[in-house]
């Protein structure tokens, strides 16, 4: 099923490759409408082409299996001192990456890291970290000083190889890191999450992570470990980020990484570089935090 959506949306997105006007819908429907084929616009990234092998995702599966067999379910610090957020948004096959640093406890940024890069590897659902990775990496080796826990827009365990792009991150920078993702991958909690209320999602006697309410939006965040940090804990720093529905850091994160592909788009990316504001310090309305 996440193969054929991941086909789905694809073609959608290239409506010039050819034979895409042949493929259909469970129910007949062309997935590239006749009406307009004509007037889309063709990307202009080319389609992935590097993959290797008769069955590259079955061996990318694999490594992620040995990747999450290192993944740390145990607190890897004493005290947070800082909180990390890292978010990226797209234009086509560019990536645009933001990683911000908050302090505590009055969660000031102290230092924000913008990079930008192509990004080949297409969007194939469970394989995100293959996709972002690469530009996260690139986006924490230039900070100043890593935080003490990084939060991701992805998942952690809660993820089919019980290793979400928040474990690939963890486990590869060596940093506690939590998966924070606004839809699920694997299983479903019991019952719907109240707000501030933390509903466990198992397999079996082991819990893989939570399904969060961190506000009145009925949607819940779901929280996971991804390296060296207990699920308890992560469910704990993420519930006391949350101002409105996400955790402070990722929707910094979020609304930095828009900002920078948009101003890459209006003045170019070497203007931009060149004119780029020092991080700003922003201070959240306290009157929504939750411990």
């Amino acid at each position: 099923m996440r193969a054929s959506a991941a086909v789905f949306r694809f073609l959608r997105e290239h409506p010039g490759c050819a034979g895409a006007d042949r493929v259909v819908t469970a129910g007949g429907r062309a997935v590239v409408p006749r009406a307009s084929r004509g007037r889309r616009k063709v990307p202009t990234g080319a389609p992935f082409t590097n993959f290797e092998g008769s069955s590259p995702l079955a061996e990318l599966r694999a490594e992620q299996l040995r990747i999450g067999a290192k993944v740390s379910r145990r607190n890897g610090f004493r005290r947070i001192r800082t909180v990390g957020g890292v978010d990226l948004a797209y234009r086509g096959n560019r990536g645009f990456a933001s990683l911000v640093v908050l302090r505590l406890p009055d969660l000031e940024i102290i230092e924000e890291v913008l990079v930008q890069g192509d990004v080949p590897f297409p969007y194939i659902p469970t394989y995100l970290a293959y996709r972002e990775f690469p530009l996260i990496d690139t986006a924490f080796r230039r900070l100043s000083d890593p935080p003490t826990v990084l939060l991701v827009d992805g998942h952690g365990q809660l993820h089919p190889a019980r290793c979400g792009i928040a474990c690939v991150a963890g486990v590869k920078l060596d940093l506690p890191t939590i998966g924070v993702a606004k839809n699920p991958l694997v299983g479903s909690p019991l019952r719907g999450a109240r707000v501030g209320e933390a509903v466990p999602i198992s397999e079996g006697d082991r819990v893989l992570g939570y399904a969060l309410g961190s506000s009145a939006s009925r949607r819940p965040l779901y929280v996971s470990t991804g390296h060296r940090v207990a699920p308890r804990t992560a469910v704990r720093i993420v519930r006391s980020l949350c101002v409105g529905r996400l955790p402070e850091p990722l929707r910094l994160a979020d609304a930095h990484a828009a900002n920078w592909k948009r101003r890459t788009k209006e003045k170019g990316p070497k203007e931009v570089l060149n004119s780029l504001p020092p991080p700003r310090r922003e201070r959240p309305k306290r009157g929504g935090r939750r411990a």
